[in-house]
């Protein structure tokens, strides 16, 4: 078996896709002047896409409940030379996603890409986590993921096309211990999705693609915000960079491709190792989060994090976790020596 995981990592090492690559030229010029929506846009991966779109002279729709944050994601779109639209929105919200496309269409006359991207976690023992903690997370992840994915698909079936992108995530297929709403909703997410592209194939909607994008845990400020029941500090090891996932999907929305997509080599070798055994995978992933979020990290008060209000400043593409853990680190090795 360790022979054959070690065969799988070593292949998908080799074989990393170029998806995760930043767009040429010619693929940044194709988004210049098309209406992109991304929910989620004040920090983390959503500012990262905006970013980037507008980067491209994309016209941005930028969707969160921050406007503070959005005002300066927008700022630094125009900057760029991109045209940047501030809509404060709470994503789980139905009748406000209903008036933010209305009022897109409106203003623009289409919408070409909308990315669902909008998530919050709870961290905890599934029995030890507030019901309405748990509740909030899938109003959030999954029915801000259904709605948006409605009002985007009903306005790409009025114009014939449309790319509509739904960020998963790894834990949509291996889920892992202490994040139970979470892993919930993104496996909600992922076969949302699949249902929409079938529907839509069987209508012969050629043109309207449905991608989700499962990345693997990214270095973003999901972990300084999330709400936590664990009585310590959240993490998790082995994360990626952010980027990579930025790149993944300005690729995907400028490809041709109808189908969801593993970010990177780490999340491509965890889903061959479970395809080969399941409940091995599921008990290694659990272990590792254990060993990350329990032993290795320091004590910390409960919290309910951003899940009934909006990040406090300052917020960004990518967070300083990567040191804090290095620095935890150190600290869990000298606490050990001290017990010996």
């Amino acid at each position: 078996m360790i022979r054959v995981i070690y065969s799988i990592v070593f292949s998908l090492f080799l074989l990393e896709s170029c998806t995760s690559y930043r767009l040429s030229t010619s693929k940044c010029a194709d988004i210049n002047n098309k209406v992109w929506v991304v929910t989620g846009a004040s920090s983390g991966l959503g500012r990262g896409i905006a970013l980037e779109a507008g980067n491209c002279h994309a016209k941005v729709v930028l969707a969160s409940r921050n406007a503070a944050a959005l005002e300066e994601v927008a700022g630094l779109i125009r900057q760029a030379g991109g045209i940047a639209w501030v809509l404060p929105v709470d994503v789980s919200d139905s009748s406000a996603m209903i008036r933010l496309a209305q009022e897109i269409v409106a203003e623009w006359g289409h919408i070409d890409v909308w990315i669902n991207n909008a998530g919050v976690t709870v961290l905890g023992n599934f029995w030890e986590v507030p019901l309405q903690e748990h509740s909030r997370v899938i109003d959030v992840n999954f029915k801000g993921t259904l709605f948006g994915s409605y009002v985007a698909v009903q306005q790409f079936n009025r114009q014939e096309y449309g790319t509509l992108i739904n960020i998963a995530s790894a834990e949509s297929r291996i889920p892992t211990a202490y994040q139970s709403a979470y892993a919930a909703s993104k496996a909600a997410v992922k076969n949302l999705g699949v249902v929409i592209r079938q529907e839509l194939r069987l209508k012969g909607k050629k043109n309207i693609r449905i991608i989700a994008l499962d990345p693997w845990a990214l270095n973003t400020p999901i972990w300084d915000h999330a709400a936590n029941h664990t009585g310590h500090a959240p993490r998790m090891g082995m994360m990626d960079r952010t980027p990579k996932a930025v790149h993944t999907v300005m690729r995907a929305a400028t490809g041709r491709s109808n189908r969801d997509i593993a970010v990177g080599w780490k999340t491509r070798t965890a889903y061959a190792i479970h395809w080969i055994a399941p409940g091995f995978s599921n008990r290694l992933a659990s272990d590792i989060i254990y060993r990350h979020q329990i032993k290795m990290s320091p004590q910390q008060a409960d919290t309910d994090g951003n899940l009934f209000k909006p990040s406090a400043a300052p917020l960004h593409v990518e967070t300083d976790i990567r040191k804090r853990m290095k620095d935890e680190k150190k600290w869990y090795r000298r606490n050990k020596k001290r017990q010996q």
